[in-house]
């Protein structure tokens, strides 16, 4: 070949090798991916708009026009094809017209609740969440989706805080219902049980609600129910209601808008890159923005299946996957380390699993995950139910392992809604400098992260439902410049000079165990009003070998003492099992802050660490139904992984 040959040869040889430079050193690749998935999203939501199909309904609802007999859910060995879902979802939404129940253009039928009507559902992992879900949502009323952990106060707060008109339970929860029934009763909500073995026609002996068998429900038509209902939808209109704990106690219900939610479904799939026909595993709680959203909303936009399990089983886990041929898991990072502490399962590397994608996989754990179950591609994602943002890192290396998400220069350049400030480390207060504004951290530095409130984007933070208050108090003012908005996501991440976000902690009065968000100030309360405790301070204690923090009382009693089983008893009443204190540490007297608010740095900082609590003898943990002491053995297993909370 001639040198004049070479010349352009080598020409593109070298553009070849300047675009993997510039790859390798500003990760161009990686931004790429996301902000292609952006653009497309983008496009997505400008024709659901302009077409008037904003309503997120609307996609399960193309889906099942152009693939009737494809199977969405496989569940116990039955399979559910979304012809089959659509036809019992419309029998249920006939039902609940019968009832008065939908939307008439803005005016209620019921009561005088703003917008739309608020059906409450309280349903395990079955087929029969969808169907509810379905039902509610395609005649316009707006589903909320109630945490079935919750009994006594906390689940009447859920159900009478979102002003709703019925709650639709599965009578497996009957129980706890009953236990709020007559306080439902003074609102004129109605109760109905719907639930498997309703749909089976195994009638249970219900006292206190109707139930919605399949005699009932075969004289409504399985026709569709009118579109006006999906009509006029606007960026900021609920799509559903999301319950999450807060600094406020009792759990608020935040808003689901239909944008966010329709903006998210092609985000996720296109940037985890889940494709048409495979099949996802999720044995997340479906009343979760996890299970819902991120789960089974996205598999459904990508027109794939899902896999669902009642609840997460680790030694059940690999036979599924390879019974139901599975190729993507959504995770949580509990359950990656759950699997991690079993022994080896003869089918852990015998699976078709090409991804996971979820969120909380902890630095610590993420190779080792990787590696032992030979799972090629990883996308962690940082999100909140009400956050107006999320990020993603998609990783099939070492390089940006246990990062939550990526944001590379050249997504900076344009994308500048999040930033990291300093908060003060006793009060957990944004700092401010001489000019009044935030500071912001540097690189490596962990700070409060926010997200810049834009009117403009396709998703919003909506706050919470009948909340002003709770609203309120998460959007920090005045940031940077004056008149500037930020969402306070609550959370302490830093920020590495090649733009991976890790996370570090929760700041504040709530923390995170067993997957869910835990409320300190509704902790507190039920502990209090128990006889004997003058004062109690909640906090969440970092457990070794365990993902988020174990609840953690510090309490000071009266001379009379305190009766552990009865304590518990209280507290199982009040609380759910996740909120209930794991440890119990008794201190002579409260420690306060300079503006006489209780300490609680320190306490964490100390934790159940014995060698740093002055106290001897003073710490207490949960065995069963009781409270015993906990010692330096205790300690020391835990620390080996040898006893599991």
């Amino acid at each position: 070949m001639s040198s004049a040959a070479l010349i352009p040869v080598a020409a593109g040889m070298g553009s070849v090798f300047g675009s993997m430079y510039l790859d390798a050193r500003l990760l161009l690749g990686k931004d790429l991916v996301q902000i292609r998935a952006g653009g497309l999203s983008n496009i997505h939501h400008a024709l659901w708009t302009y077409r008037d199909r904003l309503h997120y309904y609307y996609r399960f609802k193309d889906q099942a026009k152009a693939h009737p007999n494809r199977v969405f859910l496989y569940f116990e060995g039955k399979e559910y094809t979304l012809r089959q879902l659509e036809k019992a979802s419309n029998r249920m939404a006939h039902w609940l017209l019968s009832l008065n129940i939908h939307k008439d253009g803005r005016t209620m039928k019921i009561g005088d609740i703003e917008l739309v009507d608020v059906v409450c559902m309280m349903h395990q992992n079955h087929p029969t969440f969808y169907i509810v879900l379905l039902a509610i949502s395609k005649i316009g009323a707006i589903p909320a989706l109630i945490n079935t952990n919750l009994s006594g106060d906390s689940l009447a707060h859920c159900v009478t805080v979102a002003k709703a008109s019925m709650l639709i339970f599965d009578p497996v929860y009957e129980t706890q219902v009953e236990s709020i029934s007559a306080k439902l009763s003074e609102q004129n909500i109605r109760l109905y049980a719907y639930g498997e073995s309703t749909e089976t026609g195994e009638i249970p002996d219900l006292h206190i609600a109707s139930a919605v068998t399949p005699m009932v429900l075969e004289s409504f038509s399985e026709r569709d129910t009118s579109e006006s209902y999906l009509k006029g939808i606007n960026l900021q209109d609920p799509a559903y209601l999301i319950y999450t704990s807060g600094t406020t106690g009792l759990p608020k219900a935040a808003i689901s808008q239909h944008a966010r939610i329709c903006y998210g479904m092609s985000m996720y799939s296109k940037t985890a890159g889940i494709k048409e026909n495979q099949r996802v595993y999720c044995v997340l709680p479906l009343y979760h923005s996890s299970g819902l959203i991120v789960a089974s909303s996205v598999t459904l936009f990508a027109g794939g299946s899902i896999v669902l399990g009642r609840k997460f089983s680790a030694s059940r886990f690999w036979n599924d996957c390879v019974d139901y041929k599975v190729d993507v898991f959504s995770y949580i990072g509990e359950f990656c380390r759950y699997l991690l502490s079993q022994p080896p399962h003869p089918l852990e590397r015998k699976h078709h699993v090409q991804l996971v994608y979820g969120n909380g996989m902890r630095p610590d754990i993420w190779n080792k995950f990787r590696d032992r179950f030979n799972i090629p591609k990883i996308c962690e994602f940082y999100a909140a139910t009400e956050a107006p943002t999320s990020m993603f890192n998609v990783n099939s290396n070492d390089f940006g392992a246990g990062a939550v998400g990526f944001r590379g220069r050249l997504m900076r350049s344009f994308r500048r809604e999040l930033k990291i400030i300093k908060i003060d480390p006793i009060t957990e207060d944004p700092l401010r400098g001489k000019d009044g504004f935030c500071i912001q951290c540097p690189y490596g530095e962990q700070g409060e992260l926010l997200v810049m409130i834009d009117e403009a984007s396709p998703v919003q933070f909506s706050g919470y439902y009948k909340n002003n208050e709770a609203t309120t108090k998460k959007v920090l003012t005045d940031v940077f410049v004056k008149g500037d908005a930020y969402f306070r996501s609550g959370d302490l991440l830093h920020v590495d000079a090649d733009g991976f976000f890790f996370f570090g902690d929760r700041v504040g009065d709530t923390f995170r165990w067993k997957s869910e968000n835990v409320a300190t100030t509704e902790v507190a309360q039920a502990v209090s009003t128990f006889p004997g405790i003058t004062e109690a301070n909640i906090y969440g204690a970092l457990v070794p070998n365990h993902d988020g923090r174990a609840g953690m009382a510090a309490i000071v009693i009266g001379q009379e003492g305190i009766d552990f089983k009865a304590f518990y008893q209280h507290l199982s009443k009040k609380l759910p099992r996740y909120a209930i204190p794991v440890f119990i540490r008794f201190v002579p007297s409260m420690e306060m802050t300079g503006t006489f608010k209780q300490q609680k740095v320190e306490y964490r900082n100390q934790g159940i660490d014995l060698a740093k609590i002055p106290e001897e003898g003073s710490i207490y943990w949960l065995q069963k139904d009781t409270y015993v002491p906990f010692t330096k053995e205790d300690l020391n297993k835990l620390e080996a992984g040898k006893s599991k909370l």
